[in-house]
């Protein structure tokens, strides 16, 4: 018996341990290209009872007008990425004098109307996924569960005083890019739950279009 308790202790050492190795090795992390993100196909959300799947505009439509800055939201109705929108649309002011447009995509519907008010930027449904490849990160509820990362997150997203919901599909990891001239000017890809970009980073990224 006292073997089977080391063995089983043993386990869940290890799984841990793995759990909370950086995601990089092992789920990946391939940063896209601006041409690779170009090719997105994207639906305006106006109100997510009501999407029009054949009011496709192409990712390359939106970086023509100018410096783009995206954030490719993992779950609309989370906490989590709710706080990061709202750190994010703190810099508007800061984008629109340089001449930078702020927009997110989704991979789901699902509860966008209520994480609008936290984005001060337009919202696209990205159906087929382009904002989250070329090399998609699944991460799985374990793992996600057992990262000290995604705990530490959620304590500071309560903290601040955001809230959210369980609903819809949080496995699947998003980022933030900032697209100027069909480059790729600035990347964070999140690594865990809650892994938002450095708001210092992002504001010093903008600062070079001033």
């Amino acid at each position: 018996m006292a073997f089977l308790g080391y063995g089983a202790l043993a386990a869940l050492g290890g799984a841990l341990l793995y759990a909370n190795l950086p995601t990089r090795l092992t789920i990946g992390a391939i940063v896209p290209t601006a041409a690779y993100l170009s090719k997105a196909k994207l639906i305006p959300i106006a109100d997510e009872a009501r999407i029009d799947e054949s009011n496709l505009v192409e990712a390359s439509s939106l970086f023509a007008k100018g410096p783009t800055m995206v954030m490719a939201v993992r779950r609309p109705g989370c906490m989590l990425c709710r706080k990061e929108a709202a750190e994010l649309s703190s810099l508007e002011p800061n984008m629109k004098a340089a001449g930078i447009n702020l927009v997110a995509v989704v991979h789901e519907t699902k509860g966008v109307n209520e994480f609008k008010p936290y984005f001060k930027g337009d919202v696209y449904f990205d159906k087929e996924r382009h904002f989250y490849g070329p090399n998609q990160r699944w991460i799985p509820l374990w793992m996600g569960f057992l990262r000290v990362g995604s705990y530490v997150n959620i304590y500071k997203a309560k903290k601040a005083g955001f809230t959210g919901n369980t609903d819809g599909e949080g496995r699947l990891l998003g980022g933030v890019y900032l697209i100027a001239n069909n480059e790729l000017v600035y990347s964070h890809l999140e690594k865990e739950w809650g892994d938002a970009a450095d708001i210092d980073e992002v504001r010093a990224a903008i600062e070079k279009f001033k």
